[in-house]
């Protein structure tokens, strides 16, 4: 804390993004009959009485989240509404989604790159059956800023969270990682957007098919890969009030994350670990639901859960590797 005239003021870069996520969460704390899921998961869950809606929403800041030396408009407006996709796959809802936009623009942008950034979000919507239909247009001094609120249906009362994990079930995850972090590294070195592991951190791909096989398959617990690995499963650790384990040689890495990060000189493990931005799916499921998930989604188990909290990661000995990092977090270094 820092003092201002004899009382002492607490600042965000002091609580960081998810200690004022919790302080704002116990101000509206709230208990509703038609919120079965609320502030704490990637999406809110609203009982219209009709079936569930989910809700969600996801800004993109010039500086923050992309740089326009090396962000196209057209990715910037698919990338845009992809990522809150990938919020409504990992609460297991179907399509379609409904999408307003609100827009931060300078003067000085030509109409031809807002209407190329539009086109980046009919492409995107069109291969997941979301339409934007509508949102408010705002003019920002400094910073271009884009923001997407979603509204999306589950088929049935069911729905997944980050909040059903249980100590002995398994831990998967879908795809590999890394790729987009190292994408983002490429990028700012000047590398063409050509490149796979490029194309992965401008054209992100949600999963909602395999949210809703998960959903179907009985998976308990659930959330899209955004902050990084350990950052987003100890997400599910914190609101299930468990820890977990994972298998440091489980996790996987492609040949082309391989690749980028040797002519890059990084490490494609801690790409995997920490990177974000992946938009893959943790998924948490006991017993039979576990084989399915792995038969059915090509998904790959890379821990257990545990009982105490937080995230160890094991080598494949069993020993315990000492995180250093703990993923992407706002108002905080790192």
């Amino acid at each position: 804390m820092t003092p201002r005239k004899g009382v002492f003021v607490l600042r965000l870069n002091e609580v960081g993004e998810f200690g004022l996520i919790n302080r704002l969460r116990n101000m509206l704390a709230v208990e509703a009959e038609g919120l079965p899921c609320g502030i704490g998961d990637d999406a809110v869950i609203v009982n219209t009485g009709q079936g569930l809606m989910v809700f969600t929403m996801d800004a993109m800041v010039e500086g923050v989240h992309f740089e326009m030396d090396y962000f196209s408009w057209h990715a910037l407006g698919y990338k845009a509404l992809a990522v809150n996709i990938s919020d409504l796959a990992a609460m297991g809802a179907s399509v379609p989604s409904f999408a307003l936009v609100t827009l931060g623009l300078k003067d000085d942008t030509e109409v031809e790159a807002v209407e190329e950034m539009y086109r980046g979000m009919m492409e995107c919507g069109e291969s997941f059956s979301s339409v934007v239909v509508g949102g408010d247009v705002v003019r920002s001094p400094s910073h271009v800023f884009v923001s997407v609120a979603l509204a999306g249906f589950l088929e049935d009362d069911g729905f997944l969270s980050r909040g059903g994990a249980l100590p002995g079930q398994t831990i998967l995850v879908t795809g590999t990682l890394g790729e987009s972090h190292l994408g983002l590294c490429w990028l700012r070195e000047g590398g063409s957007e050509r490149n796979r592991c490029a194309r992965r951190h401008l054209y992100p791909l949600p999963r909602v098919e395999e949210g809703g096989v998960a959903l179907s398959a009985g998976s308990s617990a659930c959330i899209d890969i955004s902050d990084g690995l350990i950052r987003d499963l100890g997400h599910i650790c914190y609101e299930s009030g468990v820890g977990a384990e994972l298998f440091l040689d489980s996790i996987l890495v492609s040949g082309d994350a391989r690749e980028t990060a040797r002519e890059l000189g990084e490490d494609p493990q801690r790409a995997a670990l920490y990177g974000g931005e992946d938009y893959e799916l943790i998924l948490v499921a006991g017993g039979e639901s576990a084989a399915v998930l792995c038969e059915k989604l090509d998904a790959t188990v890379v821990g257990r859960i545990t009982t105490g909290d937080g995230v160890r990661i094991l080598d494949s000995e069993g020993g315990e590797v000492k995180l250093s990092e703990s993923g992407y977090e706002h108002f905080r270094e790192g």
